[in-house]
């Protein structure tokens, strides 16, 4: 109980003295200074974080592999679309696929014999 009325009698001179008091307040304001700084932080690392794994979860971090992946899966839908509706049978269209491979095989082999 001694303790208690000591508290008690500490607290009231700081609190009635103006020089204890402000720098009483001065302490209690930098120290929540300080810890809304901290909190500022960590709530922008936090931020920051679910960010980066959003982006990285929908593929937005790699712009260029997300272009290349989707020009494919365009390409291949086209090809298999294209040999689906084809008016042709298949052996017809395999043969006549073979045949244009073969043409520009030539080409591309024919021009880069000219060039060296």
């Amino acid at each position: 109980m001694n303790q208690f009325l000591r508290l008690l009698f500490g607290l009231g001179l700081v609190f009635t003295e103006p020089k204890q008091r402000h720098r009483v307040y001065d302490r209690v304001s930098d120290r929540l200074d300080d810890f809304a700084d901290q909190a500022t932080r960590t709530y922008e690392n936090a931020a920051d974080r679910i960010g980066r794994a959003y982006h990285s979860a929908r593929g937005d971090d790699h712009p260029l592999l997300t272009g290349a992946a989707s020009f494919l899966i365009g390409v291949g839908v086209g090809v298999g679309t294209g040999l689906l509706i084809a008016p042709a049978s298949g052996k017809e269209t395999r043969k006549a696929i073979a045949e244009k491979f073969e043409r520009f095989e030539s080409s591309v082999g024919g021009s880069a014999r000219k060039t060296a």
